[in-house]
């Protein structure tokens, strides 16, 4: 996957318009972009039988399914776990179903 950074990430996932808006507690840990690109395809298209790792920051991580996964779904991602009052890059579907990254 060419020009992903790596590094940290942080970022509130939102599975669309069948999920709640997330709340600061569900931040998660990604080490990568690409893990965190990665994570956004699954839930979409695997979480009716497969479940996501998330790994949370504020709380226990968890392995759940992740069902009725939207089209709107996304995943805003933030440079530190302390700094979440501006987004830096958001992750969702393009009109064609592949996983786009785009800089806020």
């Amino acid at each position: 996957m060419r020009g992903l950074s790596v590094g940290r990430w942080y970022g509130l996932w939102h599975g669309g318009n069948g999920y709640g808006p997330p709340q600061p507690e569900d931040l998660e840990e990604f080490t990568s972009l690409a893990e965190a690109r990665h994570k956004l395809a699954d839930r979409h298209r695997y979480g009716y039988w497969q479940p996501s790792h998330f790994a949370f920051t504020h709380r226990e991580a968890a392995d759940v399914l992740t069902p009725c996964v939207g089209e709107d779904c996304e995943i805003t991602l933030y440079g530190s776990a302390d700094g979440i009052d501006y987004p830096d890059r958001r992750i969702f579907l393009g009109p064609r179903g592949g996983v786009r990254i785009k800089r806020c």
